[in-house]
């Protein structure tokens, strides 16, 4: 805890070395940004894809992948990904791909390998609304199944950016929850097999692995994170972290109410710190009562995360909720994204480390300008 009480750091002239780790069923890994181009998050996915590949090659059947990316570009890893993707359909892997404003290249490469590929311009169930801003890939090798969810898009520019990727493995419900929302973005539909996500209840599905949960958005009638953060009732000396890193925040009601949630948790002794990426974000924060000491502003953050080690749910909990959602009502009500939660102390202990790492090492704010 010295670490984070200590007087912010000089900012950094260069990105810090990336890692992954696994432990059980869960793989992490964390890029920091600066502006130098880091592919460890794209070289983890590509792995994944190319061992799926392999299997099918040696015989293995009913492999297959399905992949939800808002922006796919040629570098930053994306040509290299793409290319798995090709080289895992013909070896025999099903490969299906929902796609929103993405450099031709890559779409076209996809169509001249027969991949079937759904684009989505805006929310692919809502024309006109929001964006289909996922970043996620589920895999089923064999036995296996993965959840890869990543805060980031696949480009150069992105790859520049701090970022994190979690991997889930064999959790049975969690990975037929991520399927059942993909097929609903490639049919551009809330409606598939006769049966209708019409509720935001409906679109908050538990997972199987140490209360692990999905929230699927768009989620127009609630404040997921407001709730969650609500549902923190106590901190106790090293169970009082409530950390949270936004890459945008706008001045709405939506973010109002995590604000207030974020004030009445350090009213009541949690230690509260947030990390943006824009100064925007900390002029907001700021505007509604969080202390300055609370708040570090990275230029070159895309994170999306929010980490519990409290009272949380009326247990002590470590819990994280990361995933492609911005603090923005856009995300929350109009938006295709994810919040993925994950209640697993190794893996928050991962992210706990990763927050640090931002907090003492911060790179020039972005101005928005």
């Amino acid at each position: 805890m010295a670490m984070l009480t200590a007087l912010v750091s000089a900012p950094s002239a260069s990105a810090l070395e990336g890692s992954c780790s696994e432990n059980g069923n869960y793989e992490v890994c964390f890029t920091y940004g600066a502006g130098v181009e880091d592919r460890l998050i794209a070289a983890k996915t590509k792995a994944k894809i190319d061992a799926t590949a392999d299997a099918a090659a040696a015989g293995e059947t009913g492999n297959y992948i399905r992949v939800a990316i808002y922006n796919w570009g040629t570098d930053g890893g994306g040509t290299a990904i793409a290319d798995s993707l090709v080289r895992a359909s013909r070896s025999g892997v099903s490969v299906r791909i929902v796609v929103g404003p993405s450099s031709p290249a890559i779409t076209g490469k996809f169509a001249d390998a027969g991949i079937d590929l759904v684009y989505c311009a805006d929310s692919c169930q809502d024309p006109g609304r929001g964006a289909m801003h996922n970043k996620f890939f589920v895999i089923k090798k064999g036995d296996t199944k993965l959840v890869l969810q990543s805060s980031g898009n696949l480009s150069r520019w992105q790859a520049m950016h701090a970022q994190n990727l979690l991997i889930s493995r064999n959790d049975e419900l969690l990975f037929s929850a991520y399927v059942n929302y993909w097929r609903r973005l490639y049919d551009r539909s809330w409606t598939y097999g006769g049966v209708t996500w019409d509720t935001d209840a409906d679109r908050t599905v538990d997972g199987s692995n140490q209360l692990s949960k999905a929230y699927f958005f768009p989620q127009p009638n609630s404040n997921r994170v407001a709730d969650i953060l609500g549902n923190v009732s106590a901190c106790t000396e090293g169970n009082d972290r409530v950390w949270l890193e936004s890459s945008l925040m706008e001045d709405q009601a939506y973010a109002r109410e995590i604000i207030g949630e974020l004030n009445r948790l350090a009213g009541i002794g949690c230690d509260v710190k947030v990390i943006v990426q824009e100064q925007s974000g900390v002029d907001i924060l700021r505007k509604y009562g969080v202390a300055a000491s609370d708040i570090s502003c990275d230029g070159w953050s895309h994170n999306k995360l929010l980490l519990i080690d409290a009272k949380y749910a009326s247990q002590w909990r470590k819990a994280v909720f990361v995933g492609s959602y911005n603090l923005t009502a856009n995300s929350a009500h109009r938006a295709n994204d994810v919040m993925l939660r994950v209640i697993d102390g190794w893996v928050t202990n991962r992210y706990i480390d990763q927050f640090r790492v931002l907090w003492t090492n911060p790179h020039t704010c972005d101005q928005g300008t």
